[in-house]
């Protein structure tokens, strides 16, 4: 198909080859995600209870995305969240280790000898799709073509290498050492972050003649095993507990099986050519039939394995430094999950804002400055958290998000401000006032105080309603607390008329408070109105 006779133009095919694979393998792995994600999360949380639901959705999620990586990616999202347990997941990773060798069986059936053509046909897909729903799909097609033409290119480029002498006796040396061609193997599945390039490249050069069968094998098993190293590295150095364990059982399963397959390699050799003469089916059996046998020993050891993996990374201590708690930066390409992380700490906001509310109060009565100490605590916590969401939210990339994700971004964003604004009011209003209110010894009348305390009983109701409207994500309970609050609107203006009466009637206490007693009444009343923004934000008011 391409030019071999100039080492230029050889190198420009090896180096075009392995763009053109990367970029289609990444083209196929946006798209199906972007595509499906969300089924493929709902359908991993409700078949996760069944072991072979379970395997059956790892199979089928990274079939359609053709990233193992991305797939492990949504599980540690899901098992941080406690929305799959980790012996589900465990299962389902073993499933995306099937399910990643299907493009590998496509491309050993000579598919590549259609390149241009597919290439041809996944770009009109993708024209013909691009202002319909199906864009994605028509993406998909288009990546897949993509990743046959660079394997085509990287055929055709290899061919003159094959045929070296000196290729073959460096191929020949390596053959006796199968430990370093795995080594190779890894590394080329963490340069290329994709198992199935890697192998793909390893099928090409198999085909050609410039690997023999068990070289290829040693560099497919270790292909396999750098898949998951990536993940591991990635969740040792900051990621969740969860994640953790899920990334050391994902390798340490793979580490295991190429352990055991290097040991046989001369017999799985022998083997296979009495099965397929042909080079590259022969790898591409071994790797289907590696990942089969790791699930089919792996898959009922996966509660046994859970007990390893709980004793050698134990849940971090209750009490550790406060701040975000959910916020992993692995699942920040999975926009569904990223979101419901994001959504947990929001709910952490709301239950810092219902403790300091209802002790807002005491501060007003009480000498003791135990209480503006745990506010002003409380509301260092909020802002802490404000911040990091914020951070969070806006690494999202807003082309893998639906328009429903961006909606919800939006969302989060907007209630978050108004949760750290309740924070600020009642730690630089109510408690400035409270203080205020000690240092110049000034007493509230008792009808005044009465009205104080019955308001502020009631904004703490309303508050905690609209948040359970938020935990709830229910409009109707929305709907409830937008109408308590237009009822308490006319609460405090008859309680504000209820203070001028009594300053008209010469009341001294009413006298020396009204300042104060006003301005609280004013701050009760800004919390409502943040209130009602995150009732509207839940209506999709925005």
């Amino acid at each position: 198909m391409f030019d071999t006779t100039s080492p230029t133009a050889v190198l420009g095919l090896l180096v075009g080859g392995v763009m053109l694979l990367l970029y289609g393998v990444r083209l196929i792995t946006d798209s199906m995600q972007h595509a499906a994600g969300a089924r493929l999360r709902r359908a991993t949380m409700a078949l996760a209870r069944r072991p072979f639901a379970a395997f059956g959705v790892g199979v089928l999620a990274t079939a359609l995305t053709q990233s193992s990586s991305a797939t492990s990616s949504l599980l540690v999202g899901l098992v941080s969240a406690q929305l799959v347990p980790l012996s589900a997941a465990v299962v389902m990773a073993l499933g995306t280790n099937v399910g990643s060798t299907l493009v590998v069986q496509l491309l050993a059936l000579h598919i590549t000898d259609y390149a241009l053509v597919l290439a041809g046909l996944g770009a009109a897909a993708a024209m013909a799709t691009r202002r319909t729903a199906l864009r994605e799909v028509g993406q998909t097609f288009f990546g897949f073509g993509l990743v046959l033409l660079g394997l085509a290119a990287l055929q055709d480029g290899s061919t003159p290498i094959a045929a070296s002498h000196v290729t073959a006796e460096v191929l020949r040396t390596l053959t006796g050492a199968p430990f370093v061609l795995a080594l190779m193997g890894m590394l080329l599945a963490i340069v290329f972050a994709s198992s199935a390039a890697a192998i793909g490249l390893v099928l090409v050069l198999a085909a050609n003649g410039a690997l023999p069968l068990v070289a290829a094998l040693a560099l497919m098993l270790g292909a396999n095993v750098g898949s998951t190293v990536t993940a591991l590295l990635t969740a040792l150095s900051g990621g969740s507990v969860a994640g953790k364990r899920l990334a050391l059982l994902h390798t340490g399963t793979k580490l295991a099986g190429a352990a055991v397959g290097l040991t046989a390699l001369g017999p799985l050799a022998a083997l296979l050519s009495h099965m397929r003469p042909d080079p590259a089916m022969q790898v591409a059996l071994a790797h289907l039939g590696f990942n089969q046998a790791l699930a089919a020993v792996f898959v009922p050891l996966s509660t046994p394995l859970t007990r390893l993996a709980l004793a050698l990374l134990p849940d971090r201590a209750t009490n550790e430094a406060v701040g975000p708690r959910y916020l992993d930066p692995e699942v920040l390409s999975l926009p569904a999950v990223a979101l419901g992380q994001a959504m947990r700490e929001v709910l952490r906001m709301t239950d810092l804002v219902t403790e300091m509310l209802p002790q807002s109060i005491r501060g007003c009565e009480e000498s003791s400055t135990d209480v503006h100490t745990r506010i002003d605590a409380l509301d260092d916590q909020l802002d802490d958290l404000e911040a990091a969401i914020k951070r969070y939210l806006t690494q999202l990339d807003e082309d893998k998000m639906t328009e429903e994700q961006a909606h919800r971004e939006i969302a989060l964003l907007y209630i978050i401000s108004d949760l750290e604004a309740i924070g600020d009011i009642i730690d630089k209003q109510f408690m400035r006032l409270a203080r205020r209110k000690r240092r110049d010894q000034i007493m509230f009348s008792d009808e005044g105080w009465i009205d104080l305390v019955a308001y502020h009983g009631e904004v703490t109701a309303a508050l905690e309603q609209a948040l359970a409207a938020l935990a709830a994500q229910d409009p109707t309970l929305a709907a409830e607390f937008l109408a308590r609050k237009a009822r308490l609107g006319q609460m405090k203006r008859e309680l504000h008329l209820r203070h001028l009466r009594r300053l008209q009637s010469g009341v001294l206490p009413s006298l020396e408070s009204s300042a104060i007693h006003l301005d609280l009444l004013n701050a009760m009343s800004r919390v409502l109105s943040h209130a009602s923004n995150i009732a509207h934000a839940v209506q999709g008011d925005l």
